[in-house]
């Protein structure tokens, strides 16, 4: 079945970071991961306004920016102990992608932030590698050279075809090399290496159906998901979440300023668009499997059908597959967090991530318990002045979900799907330590 013009998959260029609404007037972004353009009928609703997280958006940014967010989290002190730590190199995403099945755009940057370091000896340098442990034959990638400032080094290496770095590659390295002549390669010889950091790649051994890894959750998260691809899916549960929450917030947005010109008339095209609208929203929550349940069985799926084979919610534990992101997401940070190789920063940012999962999930129950109510009204009951509260409460609860809630009494956000799409890239962070040589053998080798 053929999507309504309405919700037509045109990739856009973004950013990582939470969207901000436009203070003189009230518009959604349009600049989301995979965020369709829609037609102009949805414009021409959403300029005359409806979103007002102006506030909480800049209040997003402050708080959960995710280059420096995560460059924040991680602290650089260092216990007893415990092996010293120089900095950190962590993933993010420029969001320039490609179609609905490629990963690529998520995690296709690494920002490398490191303190302490000695300057190399005359005639040496530093050069910064990606290396994949796993797979002897895949080239490393060349980072380049690290320019000191007063010890301390700060840069970005952005894949310039825009591919998922972490899909091959676990391994983060630092060789002192000739500083004539740029390495093509990091040299065979370990006694160069200097600092190093790697995902774990070893099996949890609690683990006895999937033996998934450290690395495999992270992979999973951000990369690739196995069972995403198996319907066509590209990218990680993470990307997915995020765009199908916020596809909800704007077709809540235009469901509730087309509620002003519905009339009872039962040919109103206000009241079909709301209608439409409302299956969409129910198409993104369902899945194409359980939609049926919520609305006539003669209705049609409007969003892309590959789409559609994923809900958001879950609604059968035993046999729903894939599973909702929600509940699947959680199940990877649940595991991830018991992982061999998980740093306590990880455990501790993978808890307050599974919290804003528990927001979003009441938040989005909140929504769906809308939807229906409103999806089966006729146009006479659709146009009363008395639904419009109907109407702000499933855009508000969308607007929560995506965005989260600000608490002015305690200066606060309870954490949405914007935190959750940040902090899950910050759990992609390598802790950059000194390679040591015991007995001719290199630590980081």
């Amino acid at each position: 079945m053929i999507p309504a013009p309405e919700e037509r998959y045109i990739p856009t260029a973004a950013v990582s970071q939470p969207p901000l609404a436009n203070p003189g007037g009230t518009s959604i972004p349009t600049t989301l991961p995979g965020h369709s353009v829609p037609p102009q009928e949805a414009r021409q609703k959403r300029r005359r306004g409806w979103l007002y997280i102006a506030l909480i958006a800049v209040l997003l940014v402050a708080l959960t920016g995710s280059a420096l967010g995560a460059y924040l989290y991680y602290p650089r002190s260092t216990p007893p102990n415990q092996t010293t730590i120089v900095g950190h190199a962590f993933f993010l995403s420029s969001g320039l992608l490609g179609s609905i099945n490629s990963n690529q755009g998520i995690t296709d940057e690494l920002q490398i932030n490191l303190q302490n370091l000695p300057d190399p000896p005359s005639g040496k340098r530093y050069y910064a590698w990606l290396l994949n442990d796993q797979q002897l034959d895949l080239p490393a990638i060349a980072i380049g050279p690290l320019a000191l400032n007063h010890r301390q080094v700060t840069m970005t290496y952005s894949d310039p075809q825009h591919n998922n770095l972490l899909t091959n590659y676990s391994h983060f390295l630092i060789t002192e090399e000739d500083a004539i002549q740029t390495p093509t390669n990091p040299s065979l010889d370990t006694n160069t290496w200097r600092y190093s950091a790697v995902f774990s790649a070893k099996p949890n051994p609690a683990d006895t159906t999937n033996h998934f890894s450290l690395l495999d959750h992270l992979r999973h998260l951000l990369s690739q998901d196995p069972k995403l691809k198996l319907v066509g899916l590209g990218g990680g549960l993470d990307i997915w979440l995020f765009r199908n929450t916020s596809k909800i917030l704007a077709t809540a947005g235009s469901a509730k300023d087309a509620q002003k010109k519905c009339t009872p008339d039962p040919n109103d095209q206000s009241c079909a668009f709301i209608h439409r609208s409302l299956v969409r929203i129910l198409d993104y929550l369902d899945g194409s499997t359980y939609v049926q349940m919520d609305v006539p069985l003669d209705t049609p799926v409007y969003i892309d059908l590959t789409i559609a084979r994923v809900a958001l919610l879950e609604f059968d534990v035993l046999h729903q597959q894939p599973p909702g992101y929600l509940r699947h997401i959680g199940t990877h940070l649940r595991e991830l967090s018991n992982a061999p190789g998980v740093t306590a920063a990880q455990r501790t940012l993978a808890i307050q991530i599974t919290q804003a999962i528990n927001n979003v999930q009441h938040w989005l129950e909140a929504v769906h318990a809308d939807a229906v109510k409103l999806e089966k009204m006729d146009n006479s009951q659709m146009s009363q002045p008395g639904t419009l509260s109907i109407f702000d409460d499933l855009f508000t609860n969308a607007n929560y979900a995506f965005v989260g809630q600000f608490d002015p009494n305690t200066s606060t956000v309870k954490e949405g799907v914007v935190q959750i799409h940040n902090n899950i890239q910050k759990l992609a962070t390598f802790d950059v330590t000194p390679c040591t040589i015991n007995n001719g053998k290199n630590s980081c080798s």
